[in-house]
């Protein structure tokens, strides 16, 4: 009988040791913390050019350039490391602490509207910004602006007219699609440069150990 040889790679024969994973693990969660602040430092830093140390205050406006600029960070980010799936569970989690948080302010259903009408939304905003977006290169953040811009107006309509509101003055309107545009250039900004230094440390690495794998060969 003629014994068949398989040749297996090394990788799929030795099961990756404690120090690989873990490796790993920090990687992303330097990933992780990287985005999410990076998108929440973008959101912040217009927010003080607009609100000053008001965007602290979780009693006014001001305060969503901090709440969703984080929000908005985190499941860019946790995207970008975890994929689709998890992130749908990671945006529902935010948007009822979101929520739960926005009771202490203001009234329940304007409080569940826009944590999960902002949230939500993001996921697939993510998605694009990943997938379909490269095109645009350094140009993402614009799209990410005005979809937080028709967000803001949108949510605004829909809080207005569940709560019964009779007049709601352009005025509203305006100045809420401004801060969305704002809120997502921002987040837009912060969150493709993180992403961009991501990309160039694993293009280094990627460089090094080309040119070390040569030197053996």
């Amino acid at each position: 009988m003629r014994l068949l040889r398989f040749v297996l790679p090394v990788n799929d024969l030795v099961p990756p040791t404690l120090e690989v994973v873990m490796k790993k693990y920090f990687e992303q969660i330097f990933r992780l913390m990287l985005i999410t602040v990076a998108g929440m430092a973008g959101s912040v830093v217009i927010g003080l050019l607009i609100y000053g140390k008001g965007v602290f205050n979780p009693a006014t406006i001001g305060f969503a350039f901090v709440s969703f600029g984080f929000s908005g960070g985190f499941i860019f980010a946790f995207y970008h490391v975890r994929g689709l799936s998890e992130t749908i569970t990671t945006a529902v989690v935010l948007s009822v602490v979101q929520f739960v948080a926005a009771l202490a302010w203001f009234p329940v259903l304007n409080a569940g509207i826009w944590s999960f009408g902002v949230n939500m939304p993001v996921v697939a905003l993510a998605f694009i910004f990943e997938r379909k977006l490269a095109a645009l290169k350094q140009l993402k953040f614009v799209v990410v602006g005005m979809v937080y811009a028709a967000m803001f107006v949108l949510l605004t309509l829909v809080v207005g007219v569940l709560t019964g509101v009779e007049k709601m003055p352009a005025t509203v309107f305006q100045s809420n699609f401004l801060d969305g545009l704002l809120i997502g250039v921002g987040l837009g900004l912060g969150v493709e440069g993180a992403e961009s230094f991501i990309h160039s440390i694993e293009h280094h690495r990627t460089v090094k150990a080309e040119a070390s794998s040569k030197k053996q060969a």
